[in-house]
C-alpha cells in the first residue's frame, strides 16, 4: 500500500464541533489526517493558505469572516483544496452561493457521518483521477471492507483506480497468519514474490496480514506456494496461509475472507499443513448431534473416579464428533464447550466455588486434537479426583440426584449445617430455623436421613477440611481452628475417624 495520505483542516467556532468531527472514525477509514482545526474565518485562511490540505471542512458562520468569504479569498489565493461548507440553515442561497466560490459539497448540522464519508470518497476519487495520485485506502477500510463492514460501492471503487488498483472483476482473499508477531519487511516480501498480479496487501495486526489478488494466469494455490516459498527465503516466521474461494467483484470480498478464515481453522485437523483453501471445508451438515446420554455416562465415570472410563470415553467421543466428513473446527469447539458446561452444571453442588471449572471454559486454547483430547480428559480426571477427595461416591450420588430435598424441614437444616460448618453450630439454632424444639428437630433429622445432626455436623466439617487442604500453602491448624477445633488433635482425630487417614496423610496423598 502506499504511504502516501491525505490531509484535512476542520474549521468552526464551536469546539465541540471541531472535536466532534475529528474523532469522527472516517477520516480513520480513508486514510485522511486531521493536521490543524481553526476557530475564525482569518484563522481558517492562515491554515489553509500554510498546509495546504487536501480537504477543508469549514462553517459557514465564521467570527471575523464568513465561510463564503474565506472561499472568495481561497479562490483568489488559486487554492487547490476541496471545501465543504457546514451550515445549521437549510437555506438554497447559502447552497448557491457556496457552490459559486467553488465549494464541492453543502452538508447540513449537525454533520452525519455516513453523508460526510459518502462525499469524501467522491472527492478522494475525483482527486485521484485529476492528478493521477494512487490514493488507497487505508488499512482500517480494508479491514472493514474484509469483515463486510464496508459495503460503499465508492469505497470499493478506490480499490479499483490509479496504477496500484485491482480490477474490478473476479478475485479472491488471502490471509497469513504467524504465530509470533511479523517481522518488518513481511508484506513487501509478499508483494514481491506476487509482481505481475494486480493485489493489495496489508496488515491486519502484528500477526495477521490480509491480501486480495485479482485472477491471474497462476492458480490461488499456486499463488500461496510461491509467497510461502518467497518468506521461507526470507528467513522470516513461516505462517499459515489460507485461501478464500472466488467472487466475481471486490465488493464481496468478504465472503472471500470468511471462507478463508474458516479453512484456517481447519489446523485443528492437521498442525504440520501450511496452506489451506476454502474445498476443505465440510460441504455437509456434521454427523454428531448432542445428546445427553453422553453427559450422564460421563458423570457417573467422573462421581466413581474411573480414571481409565474417563480416558476413553473422551477418546470416543472427540473420533464420534469429528466422524468421517471433517466438520468446522467451531462446532467441534462449540459441542466440546457444551458437553464440559452439561457437567458444571451436573456436579454443580460439588464442584461448585472451586478453581476446577470456570462458568466458561476456553476450550479453543487447545489448537489441535491430540490436544483438545488430552484438555478434556484432564479437566474431567482433575475434576473426578476432587470429588472423591471431599465427598466419596456414596455422598456424590447423594447430592446429586437430591434424596433430601424431598423434605422442605430437612433440606432447611442442612443448608443451615452447610453453610455454617466453619462455625460452632448448637442444636437449638438449627431447631430454631424450622420452629421444632431441639429434642424433636434431633429425632426428625435422624429418622429422615438415617444419621444424628451431630454426625452430620462432623461431616460437614470434614468435608470443609477436605477442601481446604487441597488448597496450596495451606496450615492444618489454621484448618482446625477455622473449623471450631481448639487443638490440632481433636480435629486430626476427629478427621482420621471419618477419611482413615490423618489430614498430612490425607494432603500426601491428594496434593501430588
Amino acid at each position: 500500500m502506499s504511504d502516501r495520505y491525505l490531509t484535512a483542516i476542520l474549521a468552526d467556532d464551536e469546539p465541540a464541533i471541531t472535536e466532534g468531527l475529528s474523532s469522527l472514525s472516517v477520516w480513520n477509514e480513508l486514510g485522511i489526517k486531521v493536521i490543524a482545526t481553526a476557530s475564525t474565518g482569518p484563522e481558517a485562511i492562515e491554515a489553509i493558505l500554510k498546509y495546504k490540505p487536501d480537504f477543508a471542512v469549514m462553517d459557514i458562520m465564521m467570527p471575523g469572516m464568513t465561510g463564503l468569504e474565506v472561499l472568495e479569498k481561497l479562490e483568489e489565493a488559486s487554492s487547490e483544496t476541496d471545501v465543504i461548507i457546514l451550515s445549521g440553515y437549510g437555506r438554497f442561497d447559502y447552497a448557491r452561493k457556496a457552490l459559486r466560490f467553488q465549494a464541492k459539497a453543502y452538508l447540513l448540522k449537525p454533520v452525519d457521518a455516513a453523508e460526510l464519508r459518502g462525499t469524501l470518497l467522491s472527492l478522494m476519487k475525483k482527486k485521484s483521477k485529476i492528478n493521477n495520485e494512487d490514493f488507497q485506502l487505508s488499512r482500517s477500510a480494508l479491514n472493514d471492507l474484509a469483515d463486510g463492514k464496508l459495503m460503499d460501492s465508492l469505497a470499493v471503487s478506490m480499490l479499483t483506480s490509479g496504477s496500484k488498483g485491482i480490477s474490478d472483476g473476479p478475485c479472491f482473499a488471502i490471509i497469513f497468519s504467524f504465530q509470533s508477531q511479523m517481522k518488518e519487511g513481511t508484506v513487501s516480501t509478499i508483494e514481491n514474490a506476487t509482481k505481475g498480479i494486480k493485489r493489495i496487501v496489508w496488515t491486519k495486526d502484528q500477526k495477521t496480514a490480509r491480501a486480495i489478488f485479482c485472477i491471474s494466469e497462476r492458480m490461488p494455490f499456486e499463488i500461496a506456494e510461491v509467497c510461502l516459498k518467497a518468506l521461507e527465503n526470507e528467513k522470516i516466521s513461516i505462517p499459515r496461509i489460507a485461501v478464500g474461494n472466488v467472487v466475481e467483484k471486490p465488493s464481496m470480498i468478504a465472503t472471500s475472507f470468511s471462507r478463508a478464515a474458516i479453512a484456517l481453522s481447519y489446523q485443528l485437523y492437521d498442525e504440520n499443513a501450511r496452506i489451506f483453501t476454502a474445498d476443505i471445508i465440510a460441504p455437509t451438515a456434521p454427523e454428531y448431534k448432542p445428546d445427553d446420554k453422553d453427559t450422564e455416562i460421563l458423570s457417573e465415570y467422573i462421581v466413581k473416579d474411573d480414571e481409565n472410563g474417563i480416558l476413553k470415553f473422551t477418546d470416543d467421543f472427540i473420533k464420534r464428533l469429528i466422524g468421517k466428513t471433517l466438520p468446522p473446527p467451531n462446532y467441534v469447539y462449540s459441542i466440546t464447550h457444551w458437553l464440559a458446561s452439561e457437567i458444571r452444571k451436573r456436579l454443580a453442588s460439588l464442584i461448585s466455588g472451586t478453581s476446577l471449572f470456570s462458568d466458561s471454559p476456553d476450550i479453543t486454547k487447545f489448537r489441535t486434537i491430540p490436544q483438545l483430547r488430552e484438555g478434556l480428559s484432564s479437566l474431567f480426571v482433575s475434576i473426578a479426583r476432587y470429588i472423591n477427595a471431599v465427598y466419596g461416591e456414596e455422598e456424590a450420588v447423594k447430592r446429586i440426584e437430591g434424596m433430601e430435598e424431598d423434605d422442605q424441614i430437612i433440606k432447611r437444616m442442612s443448608e443451615y449445617i452447610d453453610t455454617h460448618s466453619e462455625e460452632q453450630i448448637r442444636l437449638e439454632d438449627i431447631a430454631y430455623m424450622v420452629n421444632l424444639s431441639p429434642s424433636y428437630a434431633a429425632i426428625y433429622f435422624r429418622k429422615k436421613t438415617g444419621i444424628t445432626v451431630r454426625d452430620y455436623i462432623l461431616q460437614k466439617k470434614m468435608e470443609t477440611a477436605r477442601k481446604k487442604l487441597l488448597e496450596k500453602d495451606v496450615s492444618v491448624t489454621d484448618i482446625a481452628y477455622a473449623l471450631g477445633y481448639h487443638d490440632y488433635r481433636s480435629f486430626s482425630r476427629a478427621f482420621k475417624n471419618i477419611t482413615g487417614m490423618t489430614p498430612s496423610e490425607f494432603q500426601e496423598e491428594n496434593c501430588r
